[in-house]
């Protein structure tokens, strides 16, 4: 048994460390090879997070004015939208904004003087609050006023009249012309004759002129 121990020993080949040294230098670059191989057929992303641009639809500028430009531009409106045959009624902007017309009472043709001050409101409609009725002797309450006004007037569908609240609101996000243009008040000061708009106009009618 002690012989044959010996010969395996003799026969036991020392171990070669470049032969090692080799066999995991040829795996570390199939490691590296594969890896790289990988990262070659996925999909490079350049921007990881990329934002859509908006695309503005609207140009829009602002518009500073006075109140005979804006009593002007009112005047026309009225007389284009107004039918032969309706009642006829102003409103001007002076002091205070005033609706001046007549209205039916018991078959009686009523001549009267409506005073309202204007606020520019959040969405750029602009509200109108009854402070004053002037109709001569007779003595009638603002609200029922205003409640014949609505009932025997033709307005135009952007205009609300609340009798209750005393209110007239133009509501300019509902009114547009021909070409799309869109109107929003921005400063209704009366007093200081300061009026300002914020005008909009789709990019599609300047592409077109």
């Amino acid at each position: 048994m002690v012989e044959e121990t010996k010969q395996r020993k003799q026969f036991k080949r020392p171990i070669n460390p470049w032969k090692w040294a080799f066999l995991i230098l040829i795996a570390i670059l199939l490691g590296i090879g594969i890896w790289g191989g990988t990262k070659i057929f996925v999909p490079v992303n350049t921007v990881t997070e990329q934002k859509k641009v908006q695309k503005t639809e609207d140009v829009s500028f602002e518009v500073s004015t006075h109140k005979k430009e804006v009593n002007e531009i009112v005047a026309h409106g009225i007389d284009r939208f107004i039918k032969k045959g309706d009642i006829q009624y102003q409103l001007v902007f002076n002091e205070q904004a005033e609706v001046i017309g007549t209205f039916k009472l018991f078959n009686h043709d009523v001549h009267f003087y409506l005073y309202l001050d204007p606020f520019v409101m959040e969405n750029g409609n602009v509200q109108l609050k009854a402070t004053n009725l002037s109709i001569g002797k007779l003595n009638l309450p603002i609200g029922y006023v205003m409640n014949l006004i609505s009932k025997q007037y033709n307005l135009p569908k952007w205009v609300q009249i609340d009798s209750k609240k005393q209110l007239i609101v133009l509501n300019l996000d509902e009114y547009k012309l021909e070409n799309g243009l869109k109107i929003k008040a921005k400063k209704f000061d009366l007093k200081n004759d300061d009026i300002r708009f914020s005008v909009y106009l789709p990019l599609e009618e300047l592409v077109k002129k």
